[in-house]
């Protein structure tokens, strides 16, 4: 059960990543990127669900137990289903962090977040505990926890801040959680050098 992870150097705004050949984050750079990938037997399991979901109606018709409408009404929430098993596998099996330009962003496909660095209180390097968060991925615990996290990655860094005035928890899952928050922590470091 292995977690696939890139991590990027960029020291100037306007490089982009090397393609095929990331080097790690130096001591000097404020700027981070990371990009978990999803276990491969997660990948399997999101291609192989739609797959057994249509086969077995495809059985029940052909075996007459489901027609007419029950039919009609099965391979309705077939294809309901593949798309969102579709949407799962193209928007959350690459965990991707950034800190850059006065902002920690991290984002599963569309679902994004970015918290601006000054308003962040503490941040420390944590383990996961999906009970505190309500399990992995995406996902909202209570008491304002929030999680990006990747299956098989047990550590990260939380952040605490105020938002919408409302105290925010935010985990997210890195391979080299020392390494982003030390990013974070310079970046707070720059920001409130250049206030």
């Amino acid at each position: 059960m292995s977690c696939e992870s890139t991590y990027f150097n960029i020291t100037d705004a306007t490089q982009k990543p090397p393609e095929g050949n990331p080097v790690l984050m130096d001591d000097y750079s404020t700027t981070y990127e990371e990009k978990l990938e999803a276990p491969k037997w997660l990948r399997w399991v999101l291609l192989a669900a739609p797959l057994l979901t249509i086969s077995s109606i495809g059985v029940r018709i052909g075996a007459g137990t489901a027609g007419g409408a029950d039919g009609l009404f099965a391979w309705i929430a077939a294809v309901v289903s593949t798309a969102a098993f579709l949407f799962a596998y193209i928007n959350f099996l690459t965990l991707r962090t950034n800190v850059s330009d006065g902002k920690f962003t991290f984002r599963y496909g569309v679902v994004r977040h970015s918290v601006v660095i000054d308003e962040i209180e503490s941040i420390e390097v944590d383990g996961y505990r999906w009970a505190r968060y309500g399990g992995w991925g995406y996902s909202r615990g209570p008491l304002g926890r929030r999680a990006w996290s990747m299956p098989g990655v047990s550590a990260g860094v939380m952040v605490v801040l105020q938002e919408s005035g409302k105290r925010r928890e935010y985990f997210v899952s890195s391979h080299a959680p020392l390494r982003l928050e030390a990013a974070i922590q310079a970046g707070m470091v720059s920001s409130s050098d250049n206030a």
